[in-house]
């Protein structure tokens, strides 16, 4: 086989192909405490969380095997077959992806430790016992990945967890994926430890930061946190947003709707007040997501009009964006469905 041929060859491989899938079947992964998943999504038909590794706690990673496994899924998705977990996921879409083994999707996972105890968790059952489980280390398996030169840019890197900051490998984690040239890192706060890696990565466009104080008061606050660190937390997501040398809108607040605790107009006004006042731009709504699984068939009006009223305060008061993340979302896609 002469060059022409080898690089005819190399080029009708690398095209791309229309069919459904998403970004996370394609390249990425979500971390999970104790498994490697597909994503993080769980709402919607076919319950999602597609376990890629099993009973991982960071053991070394054969890339070459994962990708084979991506590889699989990809092609029933090109034959029109959709994971039995994928079934009925909002982020899947019909376009043109291609067939190239690389990650640009992650959502870090693998900590339940956190510096605040939000009722809405899913270790509010036992903070204690979640607080004291240990962690896996990602650093070394991510280091490897970009080595491999099979890490890149144009997706999005996410912390979740636990609480990031106080992660052990937190910083030297973000600070490689920068120096890596990973430019959209997106990290979910609790805002109450000032992170000197989310300022650096904030002040180069490259990363973002969602605190969610999920109330305008400190009272509320310590209804749903069940700590006193209100003003603390609004005085970082103040410094994180002087951070920005770029208006993209990268210190973000959120707002998740608790039904009972925080779902009043007056609580949302405060928290606009205090989001505006702290130079935030860019907010973030969402609903409670054991409350929402629940009732998600027989939602009380009130709660899609206070999702609207933040939509469209939102817009008046010339924000970005208002972000609508996965239960506020699923619930504005299919509101006529369930009889709104």
């Amino acid at each position: 086989m002469n060059f022409a041929s080898i690089k005819a060859l190399f080029n009708k491989n690398k095209q791309k192909q229309k069919y459904l899938s998403c970004e996370y079947i394609q390249h990425g992964f979500n971390a999970d405490y104790e498994d490697i998943k597909m994503c993080c999504m769980n709402t919607h038909e076919g319950g999602g969380r597609q376990i890629l590794i099993p009973n991982y706690y960071g053991e070394k990673i054969d890339w070459d095997k994962f990708f084979e496994e991506k590889r699989q899924m990809r092609e029933q998705n090109k034959k029109g077959i959709t994971l039995e977990r994928c079934k009925g996921c909002f982020f899947l879409k019909e376009q043109e992806w291609d067939d190239e083994d690389y990650i640009s999707f992650i959502v870090f996972n693998h900590w339940t430790r956190c510096n605040c105890k939000c009722n809405y968790c899913f270790t509010s059952a036992n903070f204690e016992e979640f607080a004291k489980r240990p962690n896996y280390s990602l650093y070394e398996q991510i280091k490897e990945l970009i080595k491999r030169k099979q890490l890149r840019a144009g997706g999005e890197i996410g912390f979740g967890g636990g609480e990031p900051a106080i992660l052990d490998e937190f910083e030297p984690m973000v600070n490689m994926l920068l120096d890596a040239g990973i430019d959209n890192i997106r990290v979910h706060s609790s805002g109450i430890k000032f992170s000197p890696a989310m300022a650096r990565g904030i002040a180069e466009g490259k990363l973002n930061v969602v605190v969610s104080p999920d109330a305008g008061t400190a009272e509320t606050y310590q209804k749903i946190k069940n700590i006193n660190a209100f003003d603390k937390v609004w005085e970082n997501i103040r410094k994180y947003a002087e951070a920005q040398t770029f208006d993209k809108g990268l210190a973000r607040t959120k707002y998740i709707i608790i039904p009972g605790v925080n779902d009043t107009y007056e609580e949302l006004d405060k928290w606009f007040e205090l989001t505006v006042n702290a130079g935030v731009r860019w907010i973030v709504l969402d609903l409670e997501g054991g409350w929402y699984i629940w009732h998600k068939d027989k939602v009380p009006n009130h709660i899609y009009e206070l999702l609207d009223y933040g939509i469209k305060k939102s817009q008046e008061l010339g924000m970005i964006r208002c972000e609508l993340y996965d239960r506020a979302n699923d619930m504005n896609i299919h509101r006529g469905e369930y009889g709104h």
